[in-house]
């Protein structure tokens, strides 16, 4: 089972963990101990003193590690060689980060007396084990921020430039929209039960990949190009050779100004009878309502002994 931190961290440490998109943490010499506990897949929640709120949530990739050469973070005294490494979860814009007084009487690590007196003084460690419990309520809550942050537009749909200033704010590993999108849809997916690839080829001996495929076994089920660049004949060349060679469905991801130029390549063709075409938006809202959708499948099937105070709401 995986523990549950949290991370005391300066707002200009914060930046700096930021903007190396939260692949790595530190910590003093004096924490040494501490920061050996952690394995992979425990997950953390960054607490940002002066500011009092939470930032971000990462999960561990490695266990300790000790680097007293390479400096990362601020102090020009310390260089915080204690380390782990981590991937971002859940990383809130600079504006809309999650105010802790909110929180305080909810969170149960923070003790009567503390909530009383100075409920501060709970969050004086750098790295300290927090309750299951308190991490999925901060993280909720977190959840919530992403989902008005980048929710609906007043007529009630997201726009394309909207769906893509989001997608470059999810905490995903690849960089370029295009990437980003594959990345979305072979978790998609994952979720689903499908093997999925990116960069696939149509056959073992073909010479043409696919962006991505879902795969029933080794059975070709769903082939997909993200045609938001380059050659649009060649997309579509090869989701023909995909019918050809029995994936069941085809789909392009396409932008919306390309959608006119699709349809008169198409015009006269029967092959769009079996293409589908997707917008941005349509593989964000998938992705985003997907996620939320199987985090709460995976309680559901969760059948497990847990010592609790109380009966909490699944929210």
């Amino acid at each position: 089972m995986p523990q549950y931190w949290m991370i005391t961290t300066s707002p200009k440490n914060f930046q700096v963990s930021k903007s190396k998109e939260f692949t790595v943490e530190g910590f003093k010499e004096r924490n040494r101990k501490q920061v050996q506990k952690v394995m992979p897949r425990d997950k953390f929640v960054y607490y940002i003193s002066g500011k009092q709120k939470f930032g971000a949530i990462s999960e561990a990739t490695s266990g300790f590690f000790f680097d007293e050469k390479t400096r990362i973070w601020t102090e020009e005294d310390e260089i915080w060689p204690c380390r782990f490494r981590v991937k971002p979860i859940v990383v809130l814009p600079d504006d809309e980060l999650l105010d802790v007084k909110k929180l305080v009487p909810l969170l149960s690590f923070i003790t009567e007396r503390q909530k009383k007196v100075k409920w501060g003084l709970a969050f004086h460690q750098s790295l300290r084990v927090i309750p299951e419990e308190d991490f999925e309520l901060i993280e909720s809550e977190m959840k919530k921020i992403l989902s008005k942050s980048f929710g609906p537009s007043e007529k009630g749909l997201l726009t394309e430039k909207q769906a893509r200033e989001a997608i470059i704010t999810l905490p995903l590993e690849n960089k370029s929209l295009h990437d980003r999108l594959g990345e979305m849809l072979e978790t998609i997916g994952s979720w689903m039960g499908y093997n999925v690839d990116t960069r696939h080829k149509i056959t073992p001996d073909h010479h043409q990949e696919l962006d991505v495929v879902w795969l029933r076994g080794k059975n070709p089920e769903m082939a997909i190009e993200i045609q938001i660049s380059g050659s649009l004949i060649e997309a579509i060349d090869r989701l023909v050779q995909s019918r050809d060679f029995n994936y069941r469905k085809v789909i392009m991801v396409i932008a919306e100004d390309q959608l006119s130029d699709l349809n008169a390549r198409l015009k006269f063709d029967p092959f769009k009878n079996w293409l589908d075409a997707w917008s941005i938006q349509a593989v964000y809202s998938l992705y985003t309502n997907g996620r939320s959708f199987f985090e709460l499948y995976e309680k559901l099937q969760e059948s497990r002994y847990r010592e609790r105070k109380e009966v909490e709401l699944v929210k």
